[in-house]
């Protein structure tokens, strides 16, 4: 019989048996299984986290238009021009008068730019100066009840009077 020594480099340096090979394969494959699983996971539990934020946010905006203390959660932002495409300074914005409470208002600034908090829901926004005849403006977006928040740049043009 060999000594021991000589026996385990024998051993160790032999090609796996069937059995062998199998398991170590089997644990490879397992591991593989066990990451794309639980990235599922992840990926489902995420999507439930989101769904249930969505939603709750959809509810709590109806909720507020309801009661009619929605806070503005959707910017309008962008310049107020003339026909000749000059800036009209200090020009008033606000949301019209006919929609539905509460109605948010700003002034441009002295190159006419300006930024409006307001409703995200679709509505009219009027915009007048001195010397100018007002005109409306239609904003917001349809999937307001789903993202209640958001942002729009538009360009009014203010006719003369």
């Amino acid at each position: 019989m060999p000594p021991s020594s000589d026996y385990n480099t024998i051993v160790s340096d032999r090609p796996q048996e069937f059995w062998e090979e199998e398991n170590s394969t089997g644990r490879r494959e397992m591991r593989r299984y066990a990451l794309r699983w639980m990235l599922i996971f992840a990926v489902l539990i995420g999507g439930i986290f989101f769904a249930i934020w969505w939603s709750s946010s959809a509810v709590r905006f109806s909720s507020s238009r309801v009661q009619q203390s929605t806070g503005p959660t959707y910017r309008v932002s962008g310049i107020v021009r003339d026909t000749a495409g000059k800036p009209v300074p200090w020009a008033e914005i606000t949301d019209e008068l006919s929609g539905r409470p509460p109605l948010f208002h700003t002034t441009a600034d002295r190159f006419g730019a300006f930024e409006l908090l307001t409703i995200a829901e679709p509505h009219k926004i009027q915009a007048s100066a001195l010397g100018y005849k007002p005109a409306v403006r239609q904003i917001g977006k349809a999937w307001y009840m789903w993202m209640p928040k958001g942002a729009e740049k538009i360009e009014i043009v203010l006719p003369s009077e």
